[in-house]
């Protein structure tokens, strides 16, 4: 007996004289989400293809292709079954190979300019959006076409879509406005200038992640004369202008045609609001940004990019604002004013028994936006991959760079995909802007069959998906981001208080502990990171509360802690990590650098500490290793952060840490593999670069090489010794570099032995002078100029010294200087990679590969005359050796020793600060505020005059180091 959906189809199929269809009907009525209501939507559909002729074609043709169709017309999305039977030409276009592909934004641009080449207008660009998006609702809800995972690529489509709909609009307001009033052109400082207008999309549509039924989120922008503008079209200024094209275009955007719509259009984001012009100049929002903008602002504006008009000046408006964006300082105050804005919108839209809002309600997508955004804000002065405008995007570079465990950035994107889903199958069925789960069954039943289950019981289990999902990210909220606050740090303890219970009178003694810091944060460097690692401190230090009985003893050494927390990001992470190695902060603060002995002895007491507490093995000596050399890192940290020490006194303290470490790691090595050492043989350990002479940085590699001698052996036996020492450096280099639960200590860097990574791990001492003897190239004998034995055999660097010296003084070729020169000049053109905005300032233009290359090219050069240029210390000291010997003159002496210190200074300050091993200063990024003022530098009363300052100085320094470097190297850059 035929079902009721086998006769309605063969009904339909009569209707139009086309038998053949009824199968194709039944099966589409099966996968309705709204079979019920399906055929009287079919109906229309259906009588408009065939008086067109074409439904019988595309049956013989697709029938696969006709099903999706007739599907998604009678449930999914059921407005546009009107909108295809009207317009049966866009059948082509719905082909099944035509759905595979998403298209992007140069392909949807250049297919409406095609569309509109018969005459453009506002019907012509209505027929166009709906023609396009048919395919993309075809595309949507087909999991075959584009699965969940995949949902970025349907976000990305509505918005280029919207993006070549608006572009094509701006242009037509433009040619109207123009026809009437005359070109856009004004005299500027005595010379015609035609002024650029764009449009920033902001929100979904700036992120390109655009809904189904949005808004666009839009700001108007003019170009900025450099000079007041005059004898403009009609005598008006810009803004009244382009005002008129705004007004033309929005009412080219918004208004309703037979043809349909294009976009709601929201101007709110614009400065002040709907009391502000529609139309600002460039100049005019930098000064908005710079002085009054709210926080929530500088978050909306995260998002934008140009999507009509001048792209040249959309881009430009983009760059300016970056920097009142993202802020060098952890800004919590930011973040408090993105979370408050968003309870804000949850109480106006969501009462208790409101249905679920997916946009703005607990758990929804604002939540999952808000974490990504509270993150980007927080470090996105800092780690400028973190710039991202899509929320997806976002959050897969919050894990590559370890903000969020990966684990949750893909449950966060699975959930997010996922809501994003449910929201445009919300918005299919009426092309409504509605974020509401219905509450009625039926409603319900119909949403999860748009999903995909079509079963019994698809409603309970699309509730129980729905309120799992709120759940989990609910859950990923509170973990990423615990609600802090700038004065808040009597909240910070009172969450863990119940940690530190287990004492008399510790409530009382906690709030005044609170106190203390409350007081000191407020005085730190940096409130905001400081308040972020003392609530990092305290949930570390928890499980173990005699670090804070330990403070609580202690309270005058609270500023010291603080200001530690609100200066290094890098030495706070290593005491919430380790928070026993707070044991530094209560060390007396007038006891200054230990000694190398006495560096040991610490060592030494540290493990028998351990050996005490029953634990033994290899995990013994790794994990003391570690921690004595994580303690000792924060010991010169707060000496230096306590202004105890100098700069230069700190790298000889970190030179000596790391070769107290090395001796250890190498006495490690020696055990492990001393029932299979040699009769015989020396084995020797190199520093070379900064470790070799004397100016490691906190976290700096360790550049090394490895020598041994074994020429007194018998060949068979050489081959063996060789053997041994490969193995015995391999163990080496793991008792530094081999994570533990207590870290690591070091990297190992081995590239500057002879061949780099293509010879072999440690060569003999025999091979080594052969290779300089034969292949070596000159910046290899550079390297030298920084080489010394940091450990093992006392004789074999006794000899490997004196064949230092002996290479080093050997007559340099003729065109050493352009071979010196040829290679700077590479270095510069392939790792800088400077532009106007970014500067390199160890491999850039007039940089501290300048000052390396000028000084050790004349080390080489007056080396045999003068044997004392060749000893292996920190530049600035080899400076005054040239000069001293007139090697140098005294002028340009000055300037590289100048800019020697400038260029050590900011990378000490990057490193203490956030551990970062770099040496790229971009005029954009937020956190040359907050380098500039660790450096000394001060403001002038407008935001960013620290940053002006030190880039006014880089660009000083750096143009007088490289006119010395001429003096030495008068030769094209292009060499």
């Amino acid at each position: 007996m035929p079902t009721d959906a086998a006769i309605t189809a063969r009904a339909l199929a009569e209707r139009v004289s086309l038998a053949p269809l009824a199968p194709v009907v039944e099966a589409a009525l099966a996968r309705s989400p709204q079979p019920d209501r399906a055929p009287p939507l079919l109906e229309t559909l259906l009588d408009g293809l065939a008086g067109a002729d074409c439904l019988a074609p595309f049956l013989a043709q697709d029938a696969a292709g006709l099903e999706r169709v007739l599907t998604v017309c009678s449930g999914h999305a059921p407005f546009l079954a009107a909108r295809l039977a009207r317009h049966p030409d866009w059948w082509s276009a719905l082909t099944s190979d035509q759905l595979r592909e998403p298209r992007d934004a140069e392909a949807l641009a250049r297919d409406l300019s095609l569309a509109l080449a018969d005459g453009a207008d506002a019907d012509a660009l209505r027929r166009f959006k709906y023609r396009e998006l048919c395919r993309i609702t075809l595309r949507e809800c087909d999991p075959e076409l584009v699965p969940p995972e995949r949902e970025a690529e349907i976000l990305a489509e509505l918005s280029h879509l919207a993006d070549a709909l608006l572009a094509e609009s701006l242009a037509l307001a433009l040619a109207r406005v123009e026809e009437r009033y005359g070109p856009p052109v004004w005299t500027v400082a005595g010379q015609p200038q035609r002024l650029a207008l764009c449009v920033l999309g902001l929100g979904k549509l700036g992120s390109e992640e655009l809904n189904y039924s949005s808004d666009v989120d839009l700001v108007y922008v003019h170009e900025s004369p450099a000079e007041p503008p005059v004898d403009g079209p009609g005598g008006e200024a810009p803004a009244p202008y382009f005002d008129r094209v705004a007004r033309e275009f929005g009412g080219l955007v918004t208004s309703a045609t037979t043809e349909g719509f294009l976009y709601r259009v929201d101007l709110d984001l614009r400065p002040e609001g709907a009391q502000g012009p529609v139309v600002i100049s460039a100049a005019g929002l930098e000064t908005y940004f710079e002085a009054w903008a709210h926080t929530w602002e500088k978050a909306a504006y995260m998002k934008a990019r140009p999507v009509a008009g001048d792209p040249a000046l959309g881009w430009r408006v983009v760059r300016s604002l970056a920097p009142m964006l993202y802020r060098s300082s952890m800004d919590l105050s930011g973040v408090r004013g993105i979370r408050e804005l968003k309870e804000k919108v949850e109480r106006a839209r969501s009462r208790e028994g409101d249905p679920f809002d997916v946009k703005t309600g607990t758990g929804g997508i604002r939540d999952v936006e808000f974490v990504a955004q509270a993150l980007q804000l927080l470090h996105g002065g800092r780690i400028l991959q973190l710039r991202e405008r899509g929320t997806q995007r976002s959050l897969e570079e919050l894990g590559q760079v370890g903000l969020l465990p990966r684990e949750r950035v893909e449950s966060l994107l699975a959930d997010y995909r996922w809501m994003r889903r449910v929201e445009n199958r919300l918005q299919m069925e009426a092309e409504r802007q509605t974020h509401r789960v219905p509450e009625e069954p039926e409603r319900v039943r119909r949403l999860a069959r748009t999903l995909g289950d079509a079963g019994d019981g698809a409603e309970a289990r699309f509730r129980s998906a729905l309120a799992a999902c709120r759940e989990r990210v609910r859950a990923a909220l509170a973990e990423s981001f615990p609600e802090t606050d700038s004065s808040g740090v009597q909240d910070a303890f009172a969450r863990y208080s119940r940690r530190f219970a287990g004492f008399s009178g510790a409530e009382a003694l906690l709030e005044q502990l609170a106190g203390a810091f409350s007081q000191c944060i407020e005085q730190s460097p940096n409130p905001e990171r400081a308040l972020n690692n003392l609530e990092r401190f305290l949930a570390s230090a928890g499980a173990k509360p005699t670090f804070i009985e330990l403070l609580l003893d202690r309270p005058e050494l609270v500023p010291r802690l603080a200001r530690l927390f609100g200066t290094s990001q890098f030495l706070s992470e290593i005491l919430s990590r380790h928070p026993s190695l707070i044991e530094p902060v209560f060390d007396d603060p007038d006891v200054l650098l230990l000694s190398r002995q006495q560096l040991r002895e610490d060592h030494d007491r540290l493990l028998r500490e351990f050996e005490s507490e029953g634990r033994a093995g290899t995990e013994l000596a790794l994990d003391t290793l570690r921690l004595f050399h994580h303690r000792q890192v924060v010991n010169v940290g707060l000496l230096e952060l306590g202004e105890k020490i100098g700069l230069d006194q700190v790298e000889a303290a970190l030179t000596d840490l790391a070769e107290v470490c090395t001796e250890r790691a190498l006495e490690f090595a020696h055990e492990q593999s001393a029932a299979r050492a040699p009769r015989s043989g020396d084995y020797l350990i190199v520093g070379m670069g900064k470790l070799g002479c004397h100016a490691l940085s906190y976290g700096s590699d360790l550049d090394l090489i490895f020598l041994y001698d074994a020429e007194a052996l018998e060949p068979a036996e050489r081959l063996e010794a060789q053997d041994h020492f490969v193995r015995l450096t391999q163990r080496f280099i793991s008792a530094l570099q081999t994570p533990t639960a207590a870290g690591r200590c070091y990297e190992i860097d081995a590239r500057l032995r002879p061949s780099g990574n293509q010879g072999l791990l440690v060569t003999s001492l025999a091979a080594f002078e052969r290779y300089h003897e034969s292949g070596a190239q000159v910046w290899e004998r550079q390297a030298l100029l920084r080489a010394r034995a940091v450990a093992g055999s006392a004789e074999l660097a006794e000899r490997f010294e004196a064949l230092r010296r002996h290479i080093l003084v050997r007559p340099l070729s003729e065109d050493a200087a352009h071979e010196v020169h040829r290679i700077r000049m590479r270095m510069q053109r392939e790792l800088a990679r400077e532009s106007a905005q970014r500067h390199d300032f160890k491999t850039g233009r007039g940089g501290v590969l300048d000052v390396e290359s000028v000084v050790q090219y004349l080390q080489l050069v007056h080396g045999a005359q003068h044997p004392d240029l060749l000893a292996p210390v920190r530049m600035e000291q080899t400076i005054e050796a040239l000069e001293r010997v007139g090697a140098l003159a005294a002028d340009a002496a000055g300037t590289l020793r100048a800019g020697w210190l400038f260029f050590r200074a900011l990378g000490s300050r990057l490193r203490i600060a956030e551990n970062r091993s770099i040496s790229d200063l971009d005029e954009e990024r937020g956190d040359l505020d907050s380098l500039a003022r660790s450096l000394g530098y001060s403001g002038t009363g407008r935001e960013g005059g620290e940053r002006r300052a030190l880039l006014a100085d880089y660009r000083r320094h750096t143009e007088a180091v490289r006119s010395a470097y001429r003096q030495t190297f008068p030769f094209d850059d292009s060499e």
